[in-house]
């Protein structure tokens, strides 16, 4: 199911219940709420991760589900009536609200309200992961045909690297882009004397220093690799998780970013 971010940015005060006919949710609710759909964020005592507002963290979560079944099962959870009393009428608002997108509700023989509409049902897979992470990654690349298109802040991670070699010798286009930094330049791994692509970001610009900090792998345009996990040697030793999802969709809109980042301004 795919919406626009100006719906979903809509639809944001429905789960926060700011302004909107819904049960207001607290910080420590928002986090149980989106846990429920395949993430595994922690309230600290610095409050919502990065930082985020209430608002900022339930778009940016809305956001990463698009373009997901998961993303389905959390509207129709919206209006769910076992928490709201008022189940038809934030359905009926809902529905004014997709209709935009080409989506509506109805409500099934047991009263349960469904999204429906084209697109509701594509097959897309998910999977999330918190452990053997790194063998995860290195499986999808071995399983690579055509093309891997890697954005991360930092590489230093030899055995990945050794990875994308091999593919790059049999063939299979490899793009990489990070970070133009002193950590790159020390513990950073030499691509370009292998011949592969990798272009480095300056995180410089006119407003002031403005860090690439994406964590994402898109390979043969149907496959996505995207989480918290950095691709260096380190990162096994942390708690990280990823989402690998298949989906063209998602692809081509990761994709999309990729070339607005590789185009840059870089080194």
């Amino acid at each position: 199911m795919e919406i626009s971010e100006f719906t979903l940015d809509v639809i944001k005060s429905y789960i926060t219940g700011d302004d909107a006919p819904t049960p207001y949710r607290s910080g420590p609710e928002l986090i149980k709420f989106f846990n429920a759909f395949g993430f595994s964020d922690k309230y600290s005592h610095e409050g919502l991760p990065n930082a985020w507002s209430r608002n900022d963290y339930t778009y940016e979560r809305l956001k990463e589900l698009n373009c997901s079944l998961e993303l389905k099962k959390l509207i129709e959870a919206i209006p769910d009536r076992r928490r709201v009393k008022n189940s038809d009428e934030v359905a009926s608002e809902l529905s004014e609200i997709l209709k935009y997108d080409g989506y509506d509700f109805e409500k099934d023989d047991k009263g349960i309200f469904r999204v429906v509409g084209s697109g509701v049902e594509d097959p897309i897979l998910i999977a999330a992961h918190f452990q053997q992470i790194k063998k995860q990654i290195i499986e999808a690349i071995r399983a690579a045909k055509f093309t891997i298109w890697i954005a991360v802040a930092w590489f230093t991670d030899k055995d990945i690297g050794n990875e994308l070699r091999i593919k790059h010798q049999m063939g299979v286009h490899v793009r990489i882009i990070v970070n133009d930094d002193l950590t790159t330049e020390k513990y950073g791994l030499d691509f370009v004397s292998r011949g592969i692509d990798c272009k480095k970001i300056s995180p410089v610009s006119p407003w002031g220093k403005k860090l690439m900090h994406n964590k994402f792998c898109i390979i043969d345009l149907y496959k996505v690799i995207h989480g918290s996990y950095n691709w260096t040697s380190n990162a096994a030793y942390n708690n990280e998780s990823i989402t690998i999802t298949d989906s063209r969709t998602l692809a081509e809109k990761f994709s999309e970013y990729f070339l607005e980042l590789y185009n840059q301004n870089h080194s």
